[in-house]
């Protein structure tokens, strides 16, 4: 009898970069659990590379939404206002990039992900960052997994520019906010679910804040038609999920169980065409 091998096309997840959008995502992630979701690939930005690479470790869902829900500005935060002033003095203007070591942080996922690589997950994850040595936006797709978020976490001016090694990396997202490219290319990938965080709030009064922004987006809204005109190529359907939550910061976490369920909510929504073959 002659045997016929057809190799099997599988459905990735992207979660993309988001101010505190860590509470969208675990939402979403909570949503594909119950709906019996299991992406083959997952890749994340900033926020997005957080949940997605506790996910891809196997995290349970109910101890990652414990986790998140559980955040205290005092988790994360460094310093007073006096000493956030005298930083800068203190370190210099030359040698001063951002209020955050990323310490804490790090402190905080350490009992969770130990010391894992990232090439040592169960579902294989690839993590974007903006490499500022370089010049260029990367997928890591190996090394350690929590020196890896935190470079994909350092939003400008908040945190301090990570360096790995002889490199130095900030956000992800402000390269590429949701980093699809290689699973386009991903012979094994037919389906790519995209879950994208958009919060209710407008630009922002601050003239440098709401620049800044704007030029971000601007470069996501030029790379967005490039990735679908590569997705139409290579015959990958593309399934963009966005939930819009109320505005989160280190003083508004109390927004975060909302913002929770409504990541929860959407993967339900869609649940039909998520779970859908390409």
């Amino acid at each position: 009898m002659v045997q016929i091998h057809v190799k099997k096309k599988f459905t990735a997840l992207t979660l993309n970069s988001a101010f505190f959008g860590f509470y969208a995502h675990a939402g979403f992630a909570k949503g594909l659990s119950e709906i019996g979701f299991h992406p083959s690939k997952i890749t994340g930005c900033s926020s997005g590379a957080l949940i997605g690479s506790l996910v891809a470790a196997g995290i349970p869902v109910d101890t990652m939404t414990d986790l998140i829900l559980g955040l205290k500005k005092k988790d994360f935060w460094e310093g007073n206002l006096i000493t956030n002033f005298v930083k800068p003095i203190r370190k210099g203007i030359k040698n001063y990039s951002g209020i955050l070591s990323g310490k804490k942080i790090r402190d905080l996922l350490r009992p969770h992900l130990g010391h894992k690589k990232i090439e040592e997950l169960p579902v294989p994850m690839g993590i974007s960052v903006s490499n500022i040595t370089k010049q260029i936006r990367e997928l890591k797709t190996k090394g350690d997994l929590i020196d890896q978020i935190l470079a994909s976490m350092t939003f400008p001016f908040l945190f301090e520019i990570q360096k790995l090694g002889e490199e130095e990396f900030i956000d992800g997202g402000v390269a590429d906010q949701e980093p699809i490219k290689e699973l386009i290319l991903d012979k094994s990938i037919k389906k790519i679910v995209v879950h994208s965080v958009r919060t209710k709030k407008g630009p922002s009064e601050k003239a440098v804040v709401r620049a800044f922004h704007s030029s971000v987006q601007i470069i996501e809204n030029e790379t967005r038609e490039l990735k679908e005109m590569l997705a139409k190529h290579y015959k990958k359907q593309i399934l963009r999920i966005e939930t819009v939550t109320p505005y989160i910061d280190a003083d508004r976490l109390s927004h975060g169980k909302e913002a929770l369920e409504d990541g929860r909510k959407s993967a339900h929504h869609w649940k039909k065409k998520i779970l859908s073959p390409a």
